[in-house]
C-alpha cells in the first residue's frame, strides 16, 4: 500500500496528472490500485470490470470517478507503477560495473523480467492485455521511448559510445525486439523462460552489433 499511496505517478510518465489532493483521496486512489492488484492475482483483466473494483474496494462508484473515468485507467495505472520501478531499476544500473556494452544490454533485459515477473498483474497487463484508449496507447510508446532512452544514456555514461544520429531510433527498435521476444514467451508458456530470455539477448545484442564494434573502450 505504501508504494501505491507514494508512487509518484507524475505527468512526465502520465497522460495527466492523477487526482489526488487530500489525503482521503490518495487513500481511496490508493485502494482502488490495490484491489486491482488483487483480483489481477485471480483473474485475467478481461474479467475484472470497474464495478467489481469499486464493491470490492468499498468506495462508491461516483467517488471512484473523481480518480479514475474506468477501469482501463486503474490498470493504466498500474502499468505506470510498473514503469516507475522500471526507470528506478535502471537507473540503479547505471551506477554498476561492466566489462561490455553486450553484458550491460543482457543486465537490462535481466531488470526488465526482474521488476515485470514482481507482480502477476504486470504481465497480465502488459503481455496479456490490449489497451483500447488510443491515449493511454501513445502514453505508452512515450514509456518505452522513456526506457530506451534511459539504456542509451547507460551506455554513454560507461563506454566511448559514437554518436550516430539515428541512436534514439536504434535503441527504440532495440528495445521493441526485447520487448516482442518477452511478449511471445508469455503469451506462449505464461512465463518468461530462461531459454526465451535468452533469445531476447541474442537477437537484441545481434541486431545492435549492426550499428555497434564488438567492444567500446570504458569510460575511465
Amino acid at each position: 500500500m505504501d508504494k501505491l499511496l507514494g508512487a509518484s505517478l507524475s505527468p512526465d510518465l502520465a497522460s495527466r496528472p492523477f487526482k489526488f489532493t487530500s489525503k482521503q483521496g490518495r487513500n481511496r486512489r490508493a485502494q482502488l490500485l490495490s484491489v486491482a492488484f488483487e483480483l489481477l492475482r485471480e483473474k485475467n483483466p478481461e474479467e475484472i470490470s470497474f464495478a467489481d473494483i469499486c464493491k470490492k474496494a468499498k468506495i462508491p462508484r461516483p467517488s471512484a470517478y473523481h480518480f479514475f473515468p474506468n477501469v482501463e485507467a486503474i490498470f493504466h495505472g498500474i502499468r505506470l507503477l510498473h514503469s516507475e520501478g522500471m526507470i528506478e531499476k535502471l537507473i540503479v544500473l547505471q551506477k554498476e560495473k561492466f566489462q561490455s556494452w553486450k553484458e550491460y544490454i543482457e543486465k537490462s533485459i535481466d531488470v526488465a523480467v526482474e521488476v515485470t515477473n514482481s507482480e502477476v498483474a504486470f504481465p497480465r497487463l502488459i503481455y496479456g492485455y490490449r489497451m483500447c484508449n488510443p491515449e493511454m496507447m501513445l502514453v505508452g510508446q512515450e514509456l518505452d521511448r522513456k526506457l530506451a532512452n534511459i539504456t542509451k544514456q547507460g551506455l554513454y555514461e560507461k563506454f566511448q559510445l559514437k554518436n550516430l544520429d539515428i541512436l534514439d531510433q536504434v535503441f527504440g527498435v532495440a528495445i521493441s525486439i526485447a520487448d516482442s521476444l518477452l511478449k511471445l514467451s508469455y503469451q506462449t508458456y505464461g512465463d518468461f523462460t530462461p531459454w526465451m530470455v535468452g533469445e531476447a539477448k541474442k537477437a537484441t545484442i545481434s541486431y545492435l552489433m549492426n550499428y555497434f564494434p564488438e567492444r567500446f573502450e570504458p569510460k575511465k
